[in-house]
């Protein structure tokens, strides 16, 4: 009609599918996931690989704050296109920045954070004027300003260490005021918006695929720059066999009855704030485990050292609690496989030191595959419930 501003949220009657954008703007994260998995194998301290992970928790943050707004807004209308582009163009900024945004283009990184948070806001006010879902991105926009002064902040100082700390701060108020639905003192928070089971499920089975990717990528790729050997090829088999493992854990249990159990959960909306935690679990076990096997491809025969195992024997832990939690948000059980698995791993960290680090992959890789098998096995049709 004559007058009346086209609603760009999405609707019930409209395709709940993911939109062929939102897969052009995964590619961004692809860069995301090979430059941070690549950063942790170079890293030789603790701190390098704690500035490795605020790193890519500010990028996955950058994805799932992108992908909640897919769901609520329809990315068939033209300002929500050209949102998504500006967020994908300044995702690609922040991962180009990612090796050196604890030097010397730390303002690059933190302001292109600030100004995706700031450009969402300012095109959706006044495409929303007159609607009463405008409050959702003004108390949003609020929360950013402050998170993201400090970004920016951040950027600016000389110090590394300060400049993480600080980091630190503003990332900690990006995820509490997600968390809490952006609240503002003496009003509600925010309410739940109607979630879109196919999209949101749809999106985050993507996502855990293009981890799985970046480790088949990264494989790939070290392989190719080294000169071949047994060992080596070895080590590169142990990397597929993980990829394989980790995609059938995911694909043939919880992920794939992901759209299901968020349409009948009794708690929905805890089940739809905990998925980006969970996943976050998954996807940064999987980085670890493809800088590890980075390191063991290039120097196969060498004695790990404490990063080294905790890369793979440690992102294997994290992926195996992120998937445990799934497990629990999704079916209401806690995994005793995953827990023994754990508890492996962990284990495993003292007798790691003694062994090379092909050995130490196998391991890694020997643990995983025992965890999916053993689900497999309790979960088989007319298998008995313990």
């Amino acid at each position: 009609m004559p007058g009346v501003r086209r609603a760009i949220t999405r609707t019930p009657e409209g395709s709940q599918r993911a939109d062929l954008l939102e897969l052009f703007f995964d590619l961004a994260f692809l860069a995301t996931l090979a430059l941070t998995s690549q950063k942790m194998a170079a890293e030789q301290t603790w701190t390098g690989i704690g500035q490795a992970l605020l790193l890519l928790a500010t990028l996955w943050a950058v994805w799932v704050t992108t992908t909640s707004f897919t769901d609520i807004y329809s990315p068939q209308e033209r300002p929500i296109q050209l949102v998504v582009l500006g967020i994908m163009f300044g995702g690609m900024l922040m991962s180009a920045a990612l090796p050196t945004a604890f030097g010397a283009h730390g303002v690059v990184f933190g302001a292109t954070w600030a100004g995706i948070n700031w450009g969402r806001g300012l095109v959706l006010i006044p495409s929303l004027r007159g609607r009463r879902e405008q409050e959702r991105p003004v108390r949003i926009l609020l929360w950013t300003g402050l998170s993201g002064t400090l970004w920016i902040v951040g950027g600016l100082l000389p110090d590394a260490d300060t400049r993480l700390v600080v980091w630190l701060a503003a990332l900690g108020v990006d995820y509490v005021a997600f968390g809490l639905r952006f609240p503002i003192p003496g009003r509600r928070p925010l309410p739940h918006y109607n979630v879109s089971p196919e999209h949101l499920a749809e999106r985050y089975q993507q996502i855990y695929i293009l981890a799985l990717g970046e480790l088949v990528l990264i494989a790939v790729l070290t392989l190719s720059r080294m000169p071949f050997s047994l060992d080596r090829i070895g080590a590169f088999l142990a990397a597929f066999v993980t990829a394989v493992v980790l995609w059938w854990s995911h694909a043939r249990r919880t992920g794939a009855v992901l759209r299901t159990a968020i349409e009948r959960s009794a708690h929905r909306t805890r089940l739809v704030r905990t998925n980006p935690y969970v996943h976050w679990l998954m996807v940064t076990g999987v980085v670890g485990i493809a800088a590890g096997f980075e390191r063991v491809i290039r120097h196969p025969m060498q004695r790990p050292d404490d990063i080294l195992v905790a890369l793979l024997l440690g992102g294997a832990a994290l992926f195996l609690a992120g998937r445990a939690l799934l497990d629990h948000e999704v079916a209401d059980r806690i995994p005793r496989a995953h827990l023994a698995g754990i508890v492996v791993t962990v284990a495993a960290g003292w007798v790691a030191p003694w062994l090379p680090g092909l050995a130490l992959s196998v391991l890694a890789t020997v643990v995983l595959l025992s965890v999916v098998v053993a689900e497999a096995v309790r979960f088989r049709p007319g298998a008995k419930r313990a």
